[in-house]
């Protein structure tokens, strides 16, 4: 353990003092790569291996994991929680990156239970739910789309149901400040955006596109800050759409950037450019990572806010975004841009797979430590969670695809 240690620090050290632009390749940067890659390979050998074991200690497939107790053991809820389908995906992934078919059968098992959840009106998270597991299934096993299809079809009509007009988004089914004579929209919305393209392009009303590019482009217009920060809330005047106010619910102080928003609005907007191949999503989704990556702690993992005096670390935050890179570079042509943002790609991923972020040889089926839940809550504080280790999983899968082939 010690000497994996070490050659994980080593790897790390490396990464982080790389020239960040070069014309030619050099020895060193073939010696990252190929150490990347076997730091790589090993983590998701044990990341299979806890995968497997954790079906034995769910067990029951209508339960799914949320949170890591404090002994990192998997609290589960039903499906109702808006956090069911991180679980099923990660067994998707381990399904893609093993090619092993326990997984497959394990991942269709677990995902059948989100289907109750498509006519759920009282939720913003349908995309979390049903992209994750359903979507990700297709993905990888295109024989599944008759059955799968109609499921998120109807998902996806009930997700586009939650769209405003009058301030052009889909509206947050919580508000734990509300204002009264208002509607919240919070920054997490960007990630449900991808069932309404998906729908959009399969069978469903094509205006779905549309709600989305809208959200997209309200959420850009009325979340960003000037320095290029976040809020988590924006919340409008019912009647008229008027912004009455802005600020943070699971972030720090009004003015600051919760981490983790600021990460769902990065993945978002490389999503949003996928389907659409507009640049201006491009764009702004490489302006949002420029400022995710600048405020970083030095090891590559984000504090839980980046302006708040406690320097909390959200493991969860930076798997979001590492995830969100490795896509965006394949958008890039070859150059400085797409150098750029695979170095940064890297530099978090060999972060998240070693310790104190990925849990290795501890007796524990979660795959990384240290994220956050609602901080001033103090709701699963420094604690495992599943869309951390989906998110983990996603950013393993698509560092194979680029580099491991």
């Amino acid at each position: 353990m010690a000497d994996m240690r070490n050659f994980s620090l080593l790897l790390l050290s490396l990464v982080l003092t790389l020239p960040a632009c070069k014309n030619q390749p050099t020895s060193t940067d073939y010696e990252v790569r190929d150490n990347l890659n076997t730091l790589v390979k090993q983590t998701i050998a044990t990341s299979l291996s806890k995968l497997e074991s954790s079906v034995i200690e769910i067990g029951d497939t209508l339960l799914y994991p949320t949170y890591g107790t404090e002994d990192l053991k998997w609290k589960t809820n039903s499906s109702k929680d808006w956090v069911s389908g991180f679980y099923p995906g990660c067994l998707w992934y381990a399904y893609a990156l093993s090619g092993d078919k326990k997984f497959e059968q394990w991942a269709r098992s677990w995902t059948t239970g989100i289907e109750a959840e498509k006519y759920n009106a009282n939720t913003h998270d349908l995309g979390f739910r049903f992209m994750c597991t359903y979507g990700l299934g297709m993905k990888l096993d295109s024989t599944l789309s008759e059955s799968y299809e109609p499921i998120v079809l109807t998902a996806a009509q009930t997700m586009a149901n939650r769209f405003h007009p009058e301030f052009g988004a889909l509206s947050s089914n919580w508000d734990r400040q509300p204002i009264e004579n208002t509607t919240p929209c919070v920054i997490d919305i960007m990630m449900n955006l991808e069932i309404l393209f998906w729908a959009a392009q399969n069978g469903a009303d094509t205006n779905f596109a549309q709600l989305a590019e809208t959200h997209a482009q309200t959420t850009w217009k009325d979340f960003v800050r000037n320095d290029g920060g976040t809020y988590h809330i924006v919340r409008y005047e019912k009647e008229t759409g008027k912004i009455i106010d802005k600020g943070q619910l699971q972030g720090d102080v009004k003015e600051s950037t919760w981490s983790r928003g600021h990460a769902w609005l990065v993945y978002g907007l490389v999503c949003t450019y996928r389907f659409t191949h507009n640049t201006m999503y491009l764009d702004w989704a490489k302006l949002a990572a420029d400022y995710f990556i600048r405020n970083l702690n030095a090891d590559g993992i984000a504090a839980w806010d980046f302006q708040s005096d406690d320097t909390q670390t959200d493991a969860s935050a930076s798997a979001i975004v590492t995830a969100a890179l490795y896509e965006l570079i394949g958008h890039l042509p070859n150059g400085h841009e797409r150098e750029h943002y695979s170095r940064e790609a890297d530099r978090m991923l060999a972060a998240l797979c070693q310790v104190p972020y990925f849990t290795g040889g501890k007796d524990t089926n979660c795959l990384l430590e240290h994220s956050v839940q609602y901080y001033h809550l103090d709701h699963n504080v420094d604690r495992p969670c599943s869309f951390a280790d989906y998110y983990f999983m996603e950013a393993l899968y698509r560092y194979a695809q680029h580099y491991l082939k």
